[in-house]
């Protein structure tokens, strides 16, 4: 048990559980919250470079980003992801966020940052399409057969 001196100066005690549980309440409550993300592309060295960034529509969990076949992002939550060291010119970038994917080709600037703002589905809406689907689908067989 430990005694701590509260906001108000009076003598507050604290025993070790309760300061443990509040810790891993903290600790979930921040793996829980999405992160902006920030990596870089391993390009050869010496060659011109820009940076590219994927700003989604909403916080999404699961997403991963390739770069012309190169996976850079793997099961992230996050809403913004900030790639450094991405080759100048035409690249193939595939996203997949909440279920669903991407690909696009843009072009790269050495100049100025590119910036892809991108709609992202809402994770239970696609499990609940599925689902919904396959009722219909279900349905459709029963009454053919």
């Amino acid at each position: 048990m430990f005694v701590v001196e509260g906001c108000l100066g009076q003598l507050v005690q604290v025993d070790r559980g309760q300061r443990c549980m509040r810790f891993a309440l903290l600790a979930l409550m921040w793996i829980g919250c999405a992160h902006d993300i920030r990596t870089r592309y391993p390009a050869a060295p010496g060659a011109p470079t820009g940076t590219l960034v994927l700003l989604l529509s909403q916080p999404a969990s699961g997403v991963s980003v390739a770069i012309n076949g190169l996976l850079v992002v793997e099961d992230a939550r996050t809403k913004k992801v900030t790639i450094d060291n991405v080759p100048v010119g035409t690249t193939e970038i595939t996203i997949a966020a909440n279920g669903g994917d991407k690909q696009v080709k843009v072009w790269i600037d050495d100049d100025n940052p590119t910036t892809i703002p991108l709609g992202v589905p809402e994770a239970s809406m696609g499990m609940l399409k599925s689902i919904f689907a396959s009722l219909i689908s279900i349905t459709a067989y029963s009454l053919l057969r």
